[in-house]
């Protein structure tokens, strides 16, 4: 047996039991790993509330993010074997989860963690780092003139983004809502920090580019701080929006984008990672960087799996975090 988290019916935390289940055999194409850590991510929480593109049959084990050592392999898995050390790609991971003692993967969603990196580091990197590559730099082709306008940059998937940028060598312009991140944003890498709260942000954007405005845009934000960056969008700006943390509805400012040609496209590693091109050219790259530290995961905190419940909490109240969370089995 190997315990697992599982959601069952009902509402918020509550829907989360740690439970003993009966350890899986791979089938073919499959992969187990005996989990060392795995990684909270705020589509957790949409699961949990029922509110995702999947639905689960419930009860159901969940998560896509981890980090361990295989132990056994299907009768076909020809990439993997007993004793490497793994990490799991992002993946619609319905009848699946890695949130436990013990993951059952398909093979296509598991990669070799970078050789430098822990455990905690390596359940760290595959969601932010993914989706940041896939905006930055299959879709919008980011070039070292660029302006990436990076709002929340403070959190996992933000700081994940500044690296990518800054790598290229592309200006970073990082937002928060208050003070209190403004130090930790430019220590992360960010050129420019502005405060939703208290600054103009569009005139702050128009002086910081010359005028000339911003032509990326990674927003996990959305509603009305859309508005707030609209009047300084550069011709043929694209707005990735990837998550809707202000809870309001994103209405796209109209007039606008027509006067700037922009886009506005909503955004996700799930869009990308099934592209076996795209996958393999995104993990190369990644791993690369991680291996000789020109990338660097930043992980906040590690929780037991029996205080898992506490580390949820932690994941959605904590404003100020700097990395990722985790749990250890």
């Amino acid at each position: 047996m190997a315990r697992s988290i599982r959601i069952h019916a009902g509402a918020g935390f509550d829907r989360m039991r740690l439970e003993d289940l009966p350890i899986p055999e791979p089938a073919a194409s499959e992969v187990r790993i005996k989990v060392d850590a795995f990684a909270l991510n705020y589509g957790d929480f949409g699961l949990i509330d029922g509110d995702y593109p999947f639905l689960l049959e419930l009860p159901s084990t969940f998560g896509d993010e981890a980090s361990g050592v295989v132990d056994a392999v299907g009768p076909d898995v020809t990439q993997f074997k007993i004793g490497d050390r793994v990490g799991t790609l992002p993946w619609m991971n319905s009848g699946y989860g890695v949130n436990g003692e013990v993951a059952l993967v398909p093979e296509y969603y598991v990669t070799h963690s970078p050789a430098n990196l822990s455990a905690d580091e390596s359940a760290s990197i595959w969601i932010t780092y993914l989706t940041a590559y896939y905006a930055l730099y299959t879709a919008a082709k980011l070039e070292p003139d660029d302006f990436v306008l990076n709002c929340a940059a403070s959190s996992s998937a933000g700081i994940a983004a500044t690296q990518l940028a800054r790598l290229i060598g592309a200006t970073v312009i990082g937002t928060t809502r208050g003070q209190d991140n403004v130090t930790f944003i430019k220590e992360s890498g960010a050129d420019h920090v502005i405060s939703t709260d208290t600054d103009d942000v569009a005139a702050a954007l128009r002086d910081i580019t010359s005028g000339n405005g911003v032509r990326v845009i990674y927003d996990p934000v959305g509603g009305d701080l859309i508005n707030q960056y609209a009047n300084s969008l550069a011709r043929n700006a694209i707005i990735f929006l990837y998550g809707s943390l202000s809870g309001q509805e994103s209405v796209v400012p109209l007039n606008e984008m027509i006067l700037s040609a922009a886009i506005l496209q909503p955004h996700s590693v799930y869009n990308y990672i099934d592209d076996p091109a795209l996958k393999q050219e995104a993990i190369e790259f990644i791993t690369s960087a991680m291996d000789d530290s020109r990338l660097t995961p930043l992980v906040d905190r590690s929780f037991p799996l029996d205080n898992f419940l506490d580390a949820y909490k932690y994941q959605w109240a904590a404003k100020n975090r700097r990395g990722k969370i985790l749990i250890n089995p």
